[in-house]
């Protein structure tokens, strides 16, 4: 009954083999999707935002950018679509562009492009926060309009094992900010060394590496201006108890940890051309404004050593400024899997000073 059972099978293959080999390739007829998934160009700010239900794609340049002869430098469509211009192809961007999308079917879609040029006194998009959304699939929010944000959290992280540690803040009514707290994750998190996991949040993407946390965070989005310093309006709690990632009490007091790079990353390498940063315990029970001045090229050899690259390499104050990257954290050591229980930083607004 056994050999009777495998024959059949046997032959069940062999039927469908000969059956799906004869079906022209056409059977289902030729795709009829016409989308343009990403956009990006040379010398962009942040990430383009790509509105569907109008066919509408807009982004930002920087101030010295020549609007007048620039390429898309990345246009990712949907399977066998074809588009026109194509990528590479420069193009007047001081008005409105069409890119016209084709399907398999021939059928066409016409997408506007519109470039805004930064001015050279740029503030960064939703730096006060108001704004927030809830991924796909997920049941957390995240800071920004969409997935186009240029902000991003470690939330998709911590939720494998513990709730989400960067939340929307109702701090007045219909007046929000983010508030990121460390949290302990418990005796599972332990069993890999990682009780203790900050709230975090930066400028950049999020892509969760199960298999090396840390490698997850994509720091820096592109940017181009020089500010003078930066002004962070913020309350700060820190935790009582204070543990490591093995769950073991440490006798350390916690401490935020607010820090803004601008760096060059035109070349081979990474250079740091500005340095501001705040790392504190002071308790802040009330909102406050803290301005952070920007050290441009090498900072004092006397500055702490968490404030050196680690690579080691700065550029000097009069290099071109090609990324910024600007990090929130409940717990300075975070990275380590380190923190107070509980610690709380409140971020209602961040400014760029000129």
């Amino acid at each position: 009954m056994k050999k009777i059972s495998i024959r059949i099978s046997l032959l069940f293959l062999a039927f469908s083999i000969l059956t799906f080999s004869c079906i022209d390739e056409n059977f289902f007829g030729k795709s009829s999707l016409k989308q343009i998934r990403y956009f990006t160009v040379s010398g962009q700010l942040g990430n383009s935002q790509i509105i569907e239900d109008s066919l509408l794609i807009r982004l930002s340049v920087g101030s010295k950018v020549d609007i007048t002869q620039l390429a898309a430098d990345s246009i990712g469509l949907s399977s066998y679509a074809k588009v026109t211009p194509a990528q590479g192809e420069a193009q007047d961007f001081s008005s409105p562009v069409t890119y016209q999308v084709q399907a398999e079917d021939g059928s066409l879609a016409s997408y506007q492009v519109i470039v805004t040029k930064q001015s050279e006194n740029q503030q960064l998009e939703n730096s006060e926060f108001e704004d927030w959304y809830t991924p796909s699939g997920k049941n957390y929010e995240e800071p920004g309009k969409d997935a186009n944000s240029i902000w991003a959290s470690g939330n998709a992280g911590v939720v494998t094992l513990g709730d989400a540690n960067v939340e929307k803040f109702e701090i007045a009514p219909d007046d929000f900010a983010a508030r990121l707290i460390t949290r302990d994750l418990g005796p599972l998190a332990q069993l890999v060394g990682q009780r203790m996991a900050a709230g975090s949040m930066f400028t950049g993407k999020f892509v969760l590496d199960i298999s090396n946390p840390l490698n997850s965070t994509q720091f820096g989005i592109a940017f181009t201006g020089k500010p003078k310093s930066f002004t962070i309006n913020y309350s700060y709690s820190p935790g009582e108890v204070y543990r490591n990632g093995k769950g073991q009490v440490l006798e350390k007091e916690d401490q935020a940890d607010i820090y803004l790079l601008l760096e060059n990353r035109s070349g081979s390498e990474i250079k740091r051309i500005g340095t501001a940063w705040l790392r504190s315990g002071e308790s802040i029970a009330e909102l406050k404004d803290v301005t952070v001045p920007v050290i441009y090229g090498p900072i004092p050899p006397d500055s702490p050593s968490f404030w050196f690259p680690a690579n080691g390499q700065f550029g000097s104050a009069n290099e071109e400024v090609t990324h910024l990257t600007l990090v929130f954290a409940s717990s300075a050591e975070g990275a380590n899997f380190e923190g107070g229980v509980n610690s709380t930083l409140i971020i209602n607004s961040v400014k760029l000073n000129y």
